[in-house]
């Protein structure tokens, strides 16, 4: 049962002089269910780890990591029939899993219903699913570690950010590459990108990450995570804006420039979205714009609608639509045939969500098509899987109905400190273009 979650910290009651009130049960979300469950497994104590894998399931249903942990459960507690239909339900969500080095499938490994599902799953790795995605350019730099990817519409020039070498790329409408904002203007890694062409800004987040550009574990508690304001058409630096003090330091990777200029950021270790106004903000900070109980774990994607009334958010487990006048968060229902898992990269195309999930294997581009209250699924479908350019594809963006993104940031390569990667098995940065249909 390898999928075991981070600890949150816990709740601490405060309570009255005697006689003390029965303190009021604080509701549990499907993330606590799966960090009890998983303390559970630890302690042996089998009847608890379905149990709480179950009632997690039910209240995030589709979620592939906990339906995968919940079969595991099922298994162990003698519940064949019901593990192998939680397995087939992940192999037809296209959700693949290494079946054969998990001990906790031992109870049914002889079953002929287990070697049918783990054949299933296995020739996952190689099914390709293709909706026309082709390179839109290379960048001959194999170490580069691609991630955001934005556009301007004014002089028809693609950006990309680089994780490693901490710097931004500018690609011309010729196909020219040219270092925008070079190294050593103040970016460690830089990530998720955004460009406000009405104000001629290129809008870039930056942390700290463990192993690239000189970061060292001893960075992860310290990600010095900002938002940093460059100028369109020079590269100028004109701002960085940092978030306000913290005892959880915000970890930035992404943000969504939205039409009225202001910039949503998220926060990869925690719940929370910053925002910030360059319409008014003269004090550059950050500021916490939601912070929500109603997400579990960190944000993630994040894209705000045209009409600036919506902001959708994925949590790397599921989506959500936050009405950002009422920062009221609303999941969106998982369809029963695709995963929602791993959104790393999140667009909206219409009335349709864009994801690429870098968080399920195998990796993808999935489409959900929303109903008209934007939170309702009316179709969902992958529309593209094992591309034979995916290695860890991450972020993108819409232009002219076409979906650009990065196909191979490559980045676990450089975390598997075991077996130190090797320049020559790195691959140049490729970013992908991939046709869209318009939204039903």
């Amino acid at each position: 049962m390898p999928f075991a979650l981070a600890p949150i910290a816990a709740w601490i009651w405060l309570v009255a002089s005697a006689p003390a009130p029965t303190p009021t049960p604080v509701p549990r979300t499907a993330l606590d269910l799966a960090q009890a469950g998983d303390r559970a497994y630890r302690a042996n104590d089998m009847a608890t780890f379905l149990r709480d894998y179950e009632e997690a399931v039910r209240l995030r249903p589709g979620d592939t990591r906990l339906l995968y942990n919940l079969a595991c459960a099922q298994s162990r507690n003698g519940q064949t029939e019901a593990a192998l239909a939680t397995l087939r339900g992940l192999a037809g969500r296209r959700a693949s899993f290494d079946l054969a080095g998990d001990t906790d499938f031992d109870p049914i490994r002889k079953e002929k219903g287990f070697a049918e599902v783990a054949a299933k799953m296995a020739a996952l790795q190689n099914e390709r699913i293709t909706s026309g995605a082709v390179p839109a350019f290379t960048i001959p730099e194999k170490e580069l570690a691609p991630e955001g990817v934005a556009y301007d519409p004014v002089t028809r020039a693609f950006f990309v950010a680089s994780v490693r070498k901490g710097k931004i790329l500018r690609i011309g409408p010729d196909g020219k590459v040219t270092d925008f904002v070079p190294p050593g203007q103040g970016l460690r890694s830089a990530l998720g990108i955004g460009v406000d062409a009405k104000r001629r800004t290129l809008w870039a987040v930056n942390e700290t990450i463990p192993l690239m550009n000189g970061a060292t574990d001893a960075d992860r508690d310290r990600p010095d995570s900002a938002l940093f304001e460059f100028d369109l058409d020079t590269g100028r630096l004109r701002g960085k804006h940092v978030p306000p003090a913290s005892p959880n330091a915000p970890h930035f990777d992404d943000l969504s420039v939205a039409a009225d200029g202001r910039v949503y950021v998220n926060d990869g270790f925690h719940p929370r979205i910053y925002v910030f106004d360059p319409r008014r903000d003269s004090s550059g900070a950050l500021e916490v714009w939601l912070e929500s109980s109603g997400i579990d774990g960190g944000t993630q994607g994040l894209a705000a609608t045209p009409d600036g009334r919506a902001l959708y958010v994925s949590d790397y487990r599921g989506l959500y639509r936050v009405d950002t006048a009422t920062r009221r968060v609303t999941p969106i229902p998982v369809p029963a045939d695709v995963s929602l898992n791993g959104v790393d990269g999140l667009v909206l195309f219409g009335n349709s969500l864009i994801g690429i999930q870098n968080g399920v294997v195998p990796h993808r581009v999935t489409r959900v098509d929303l109903a008209p209250d934007g939170v309702g699924v009316v179709g969902a479908r992958i529309l593209e899987m094992n591309h034979p350019a995916f290695d860890e594809p991450t972020l993108g963006t819409i232009v002219d109905g076409t979906l650009y993104f990065t196909a191979n940031n490559q980045g676990h390569r450089y975390y598997d400190t075991k077996h130190p990667y090797k320049p020559e098995d790195l691959q140049d940065a490729v970013i992908l273009k991939l046709p869209l249909t318009p939204s039903p």
